[in-house]
C-alpha cells in the first residue's frame, strides 16, 4: 500500500440530505492516478469523480457507505428475473474507448425527464464533459439497443484489478418500463461473472435516501463501514 496525502474540501450542502452539511476527502491535485491506485482506493471507500477521486469524511453523519457486489455470490431474485425476461431482444455491446460524444443527446433527454429540477443545461453539459471520464482510466460503455436497432441505455463502467465499478448508467425514458437500471446492473454483474470478476462496485449508499434503496435489492451486497467491508441486509 502506498502513502497518500488528502485535503478536505470546504464544506457544502449534501446532495442527498439538504439539510446536512457535507464534506470530502479528496487526493492531491497532482497525484498521478492508474486504475491501478483507484483499485486500491476504491477498497478504502473512495470514489472517482472525472480526474480525481472523493471519499466523504463528514464529521456528524456517516451514512454515505461504499457498496459492492460479490458477482459469484449474486442469485437474482423474482424481481429482477422478470426483469431480465423482459429484455430478451435487447441487443448489448461493450465498448472500448468509445465517442462519448454520440451519447450527449440520450443523456440530456434523461436528465430532463429524470431530473428536470435539478441542474441547468451548462451544468448537464459540464457533468458529462467532466465527471464520468478521465484521462487515466480506461472507461468503457455497455450499449443496449432495442430490436430495431435504437440505442436506449448506456451503462459507463471503470475497470479495476478485482472488478468493475458502475459509474453511471442513463437510458430513453420512453422505455421506462422495461426497468433499464436494474436491468443494466444485472447486465454488468452478468458480464463480471462470465469474465470471473470479483465486485461490481455501486457507489454510495444512504439508507435514509430512498432514491437509493434500490442498490441493496443486489444481493448479497457489502458496504464499506468503519474502515471495514461488512454484509449489508436489503432495505
Amino acid at each position: 500500500m502506498f502513502k497518500l496525502r488528502l485535503y478536505q474540501s470546504i464544506p457544502y450542502s449534501c446532495p442527498y440530505i439538504p439539510s446536512n452539511t457535507a464534506h470530502h476527502y479528496t487526493t492531491e491535485p497532482n497525484l498521478s492516478l492508474s486504475s491501478d491506485i483507484y483499485s486500491q482506493l476504491i477498497n478504502l471507500g473512495f470514489r472517482r469523480a472525472g480526474e480525481r477521486v472523493h471519499k466523504p469524511n463528514c464529521s456528524d453523519c456517516q451514512q454515505c457507505i461504499s457498496l459492492r457486489i460479490p458477482v459469484a455470490k449474486f442469485t437474482a431474485n423474482r424481481s429482477q428475473r422478470r426483469i431480465l425476461n423482459k429484455n430478451t431482444l435487447l441487443k448489448i455491446s461493450v465498448v472500448n474507448n468509445p465517442d462519448y460524444s454520440q451519447y450527449y443527446q440520450l443523456y440530456e433527454k434523461y436528465i430532463n425527464r429524470r431530473h428536470p429540477e435539478s441542474k441547468s443545461m451548462q451544468e448537464v453539459h459540464d457533468t458529462f464533459e467532466n465527471f464520468f471520464f478521465s484521462s487515466w482510466s480506461q472507461t468503457f460503455a455497455i450499449e443496449f439497443y432495442s430490436p430495431d436497432s435504437q440505442l436506449i441505455c448506456v451503462a459507463i463502467c471503470d475497470p479495476l484489478l478485482q472488478g468493475w465499478s458502475a459509474v453511471y448508467t442513463f437510458y430513453d425514458m420512453n422505455f421506462a418500463k422495461l426497468s433499464l437500471g436494474t436491468f443494466s446492473i444485472l447486465t454488468q454483474i452478468d458480464l463480471a461473472q462470465k469474465l470471473k470478476l470479483d465486485y461490481l462496485y455501486l457507489g454510495y449508499w444512504i439508507r435514509d435516501c430512498v432514491k437509493m434503496n434500490y442498490k441493496t435489492q443486489f444481493q448479497p451486497c457489502e458496504g464499506f463501514t468503519n474502515e471495514k467491508w461488512m454484509k449489508i441486509n436489503e432495505y
